[in-house]
């Protein structure tokens, strides 16, 4: 068994510090460009199921499985689905019918949820499969891209098609009933964004190797925005900013499993999990504020297969800028 060692190689004894570092998070895409404020997907949203009422439009993949089509479940339009209050493992299915290449057509899964009932301890997962029933790819956890599950609350669900990790053409979108009985949703406006060259993005901080880990010692997100008689306490053009949520989350790349997340879409969810800091006034009147997460020590490790990212989802242009870094201490483990 190797024993602890600092970047330098000293061997780590009782006491010791850890080497000090700092990074900024790069987009996964080209691992250069840092956090940048238009992450949206630019292409047209493709109707994947919008009810079949006379307000509704598409062309509709025919559902199946639990739930039924009302009028009282809608979000715009006429009809939405409605799942009913299912039981453990029950599922909602939609089928276009023939295979589709989501991955390469398509950045971005989104629809409008409105949670009637979550128990404690649920989980509504939503895949991709293939023509025989088969998951192509990975199940997510749609909890996973919220700020809450708020209960008769309608909200945007946004997920990047590359979250589902898949593998081959798909035919069905399927959202699973797991864990707990009970749950009841309303489903409506379910869309997929066209591939237009932009969004979502990625922005990543990774360990370099597998002897290398990372503690995470504080977060910064630093933003600046044009100043309208607005204070840094209030910062309002976060919440113009954040439809679908700032998304920053812990994640094992070999698998996608999200080990933790926060999302942040108005003033109340940001300063509820991040700490303001210093704020600046600039001459040009543009505001800047950072923002800082400190976790409790050793309790936020990044490794080279556990990752820290933001999920950039929104055009963000009503800000000046948006910059993020992780401070943390280097531990080298001799192979």
């Amino acid at each position: 068994m190797g024993y602890k060692t600092t970047a330098d190689g000293t061997r780590i004894s009782a006491g010791h510090q850890l080497v000090l570092g700092q990074q900024s998070f790069l987009r996964t895409d080209n691992g250069t460009a840092q956090l940048n404020i238009d992450g949206v997907a630019a292409g047209s949203p493709v109707v994947l199921w919008n009810g079949t009422g006379a307000g509704d439009s598409g062309a509709d993949w025919t559902a199946s499985g639990t739930g039924s089509e009302t009028a009282g479940s809608m979000h715009a339009g006429t009809n939405g689905w409605d799942s009913g209050v299912t039981a453990q493992n029950d599922v909602t299915t939609f089928d276009n019918g023939s295979l589709l290449d989501v991955d390469g057509t398509y950045d971005e899964l989104q629809f409008w949820l409105q949670p009637k009932a979550f128990p404690t301890t649920s989980r509504l997962r939503v895949g991709f499969l293939d023509a025989s029933n088969n998951l192509v790819g990975n199940w997510r956890r749609v909890e996973n891209y919220t700020t809450d599950m708020d209960l008769d609350a309608w909200q945007q669900v946004s997920l990047p098609i590359a979250d589902f990790a898949l593998t081959a053409d798909v035919q069905k979108l399927r959202f699973q009933y797991r864990i707990t009985a009970g749950q009841h949703h309303y489903f409506d406006d379910i869309e997929l964004v066209a591939s237009a060259g932009g969004g979502p993005y990625r922005f990543q901080v990774a360990a370099p190797d597998a002897q290398t880990l990372y503690h995470m010692s504080m977060m910064v997100l630093v933003v600046s925005a044009p100043s309208a008689g607005w204070d840094p306490t209030a910062f309002a053009n976060i919440t113009d900013g954040l439809g679908k949520g700032l998304l920053v989350r812990q994640r094992r790349i070999s698998d996608g499993e999200v080990l933790w997340k926060l999302n942040s879409k108005d003033n109340v969810d940001l300063f509820g999990r991040f700490h303001p800091q210093d704020d600046i006034t600039f001459a040009n009147g543009d505001l800047l504020v950072g923002f800082m997460i400190k976790p409790g020590k050793a309790s936020v490790v990044i490794t080279d297969d556990e990752v820290l990212e933001f999920v950039v989802r929104d055009d963000l242009t009503s800000l000046t800028s948006a910059r993020a870094y992780v401070h943390y201490g280097t531990e080298v483990i001799s192979a």
